[in-house]
C-alpha cells in the first residue's frame, strides 16, 4: 500500500515510501544471476541432446511451462550453433543493460538536481532523460564540477570506509577502477565508428539481426592458386589477422550523422566473445551495485522502526587492481562495417567500409566486382 495523490509532486512520505521499495532490491545480485544463467545454459547444451522435461519436478517452471503449450515445448535438441548464438547475443544484451543502468544511475546521483520537489532517487532514474546522449550530457556536467572527484568517491564507498579507503593505496585504486567503468559504459552508449548503441537497440526492438555462430573471416596474405584453392597453414600464419573467431551479430541500421548530415543504411558485423561480453557486464554491474550500495545505506540510515525485509543489499566490494576496461579482450577487433546506400540528402557516404577497434577504426577498399571463392585445403 502506498499513500494516495495528494497533488503533481510526490509528499515526503510518498518519497520515502517508493524509496524503501526501490532501495531494498539487489541489482547486482540480478546482474549476477543472469551472467550465470547465461554461462551455466552455453556449458549445459554443449554436445547434449536437450533437456529432459522427466527431471523436471512437479510444480516447476518447466513442469507448468509444459502443461500450458501442452507439449515439451523447450526441451530441446537444440544445435550448439544457435545456442552459442543466442548467449553471444544476449551476452551483449546483459552488457548494454548494466551500462545504462549505471549511467542512469550516476547521473541522478551524480548530476546537476535543478527540481525543488522531494527528491527521489527511484523518481529520479525512472523519471530520468529518454535519450541516452542526455544523461551522458548530465555526467558531462558533472565531471565538470570543481568537487567532482569527492563526490564519485562518496558515491561509490560506504560512509563506514572513508578513512581507512583515503589512506589505502589499493583501496583508493579501486575506486579509481569504477571510475574506468563509468567511462567506458559511456563509450559503450556513444555512437562510434562500430555502432554499439544501434546494435542493442535492433535486438530489443524486433530482433532485426542476424547471430550467428558458424562464421569465422581472417584477413590472410597469400591470394589463392590458380586452381582456387588456399591452404589452411595460409590462416595460421604470422601474417594472418583473425577478425571474426567468435559468433557474429549483423545488424542494419541507420549510420549516425556525420558534421550534422544524416547517413544511409550500414551493415555492421559484430564479433560477440561471450565471456568478455559477460566479464565487462559483470565489473558494470559491480559499479553499479557499490553506488546502489551506497545510495540506500544513507536512505534507512538512522531509521530503527524498519521491517526486516527493509535493508540495503550488500556492497559487492572494492575491486583493488581490477580488472579495469583495459584488461579485458581490449585489442581484439570489435567489428566490421559496409556502407549500403547514400546518404538520403544526397552524396557520397562519409562512414567508409572498414573495421574498428576500441581505440581506432581501419578503413578499406573493397574490390567487389574483383571478388572470387576459393576452398581451404589441406597444406
Amino acid at each position: 500500500m502506498y499513500p494516495p495523490p495528494f497533488g503533481k509532486d510526490l509528499t515526503a512520505e510518498q518519497a520515502r515510501e517508493l524509496d524503501d521499495t526501490y532501495l531494498s532490491s539487489n541489482p547486482f545480485e540480478y546482474f549476477r544471476s543472469r551472467i550465470a544463467s547465461l554461462i551455466a545454459w552455453h556449458e549445459h547444451s554443449a554436445n547434449s541432446a536437450g533437456l529432459e522435461s522427466a527431471d523436471a519436478v512437479e510444480g516447476s517452471i518447466r513442469v507448468e511451462f509444459n502443461n500450458f503449450l501442452q507439449r515439451a515445448a523447450a526441451d530441446g535438441p537444440f544445435r550448439d550453433v544457435d545456442v552459442h548464438a543466442q548467449v553471444a547475443a544476449d551476452a551483449l544484451a546483459i552488457r548494454h543493460h548494466a551500462a545504462e543502468s549505471l549511467l542512469r544511475l550516476a547521473a541522478a546521483r551524480l548530476g546537476p538536481v535543478a527540481s525543488a520537489a522531494v527528491p527521489c532517487l527511484w523518481a529520479q532514474v525512472a523519471g530520468g532523460p529518454a535519450q541516452i546522449s542526455q544523461v551522458l550530457d548530465l555526467l558531462g556536467q558533472a565531471s565538470q564540477r570543481a568537487d567532482s572527484g569527492d563526490r564519485l568517491f562518496h558515491a561509490l564507498v560506504p560512509r563506514h570506509l572513508w578513512e581507512a579507503t583515503r589512506t589505502d593505496s589499493r583501496a583508493v585504486d579501486a575506486v579509481n577502477v569504477f571510475g574506468e567503468w563509468i567511462t567506458y559504459a559511456a563509450t559503450l552508449l556513444n555512437p562510434g565508428e562500430i555502432n554499439l548503441q544501434a546494435a542493442h537497440n535492433k535486438v530489443k526492438h524486433g530482433l532485426a539481426v542476424h547471430a550467428r555462430g558458424d562464421m569465422r573471416v581472417t584477413f590472410v596474405a597469400m591470394p589463392p592458386s590458380q586452381d582456387d584453392t588456399v591452404p589452411v597453414s595460409a590462416f595460421t600464419a604470422d601474417n594472418a589477422i583473425d577478425i571474426f573467431d567468435q559468433p557474429v551479430l549483423e545488424l542494419l541500421a541507420q549510420g549516425p550523422k556525420v558534421d550534422g548530415h544524416p547517413q544511409g543504411l550500414e551493415l555492421t558485423q559484430l564479433r560477440l566473445k561471450p565471456s568478455a561480453l559477460l566479464a565487462d557486464a559483470f565489473m558494470l554491474a559491480m559499479t553499479h551495485g557499490a553506488m546502489f550500495h551506497v545510495a540506500s545505506v544513507q536512505h534507512f540510515e538512522g531509521r530503527d522502526e524498519l521491517r526486516t525485509d527493509l535493508r540495503p543489499p550488500d556492497y559487492p566490494g572494492l575491486p583493488s587492481g581490477g580488472p579495469r576496461p583495459v584488461h579485458i579482450d581490449a585489442t581484439a577487433p570489435l567489428g566490421m562495417r559496409f556502407p549500403i546506400t547514400t546518404p538520403p540528402g544526397g552524396g557520397l557516404a562519409e562512414r567508409q567500409a572498414g573495421i574498428g577497434y576500441r581505440t581506432f577504426f581501419q578503413p578499406f577498399s573493397i574490390d567487389y566486382d574483383g571478388r572470387t571463392k576459393a576452398v581451404v585445403v589441406d597444406g
